[in-house]
């Protein structure tokens, strides 16, 4: 529950560029993680100043903290089988984002087609996924790079057949 707690609220942060960064709000991260103000507030920075999509603040840098004192449980235990099956409805899409991002809803573009990458040499088809690099970096611009089972299912279906 501490890891959630300091997650969402540097989270917050990164969700809403325009909050200022009080010390207050970021206490419990800097207690729990034995850092300073200065860092997570410079860390925030940098998510902010690369426009780093919030969905991919999904589990803390491990060179960053303390790694004794994040509950792992929290961060391995996000089982969203059912959702990522509803939304994806085809069975290659399902077995592709349960291998890949299981515990993720939403990904980044480099991820995702990195994990594409993947399987096309799995299936000794390297080629296929050299071909299609301009229709995915046109999709990484269209999807803002990042992919989300809710919002790009159809996308992520066709990419996956």
């Amino acid at each position: 529950m501490q890891s959630s707690s300091c997650i969402k609220a540097i989270g917050a942060f990164i969700r809403n560029d325009k909050k200022k960064f009080v010390e207050d709000d970021l206490q419990n991260p800097i207690e729990t993680y034995e850092t300073d103000f200065a860092f997570i507030a410079d860390d925030i920075s940098k998510y902010r100043s690369q426009k780093i999509k919030h969905e991919c603040f999904s589990v803390l840098h491990p060179w960053a903290y303390d790694l004794d004192k994040v509950d792992f449980k929290y961060i391995m235990n996000n089982d969203l089988t059912e959702k990522i099956c509803t939304n994806l409805r085809v069975q290659n899409a399902q077995v592709f984002w349960l291998s890949f991002f299981k515990s993720q809803s939403a990904v980044s573009a480099d991820d995702f087609f990195g994990a594409l990458r993947e399987v096309a040499h799995m299936n000794k088809i390297p080629q296929f996924y050299t071909a299609s690099l301009p229709s995915y970096q046109a999709a990484a611009i269209h999807s803002d790079f990042v992919f989300s089972i809710t919002t790009h299912a159809k996308e992520i279906i066709e990419f996956v057949q």
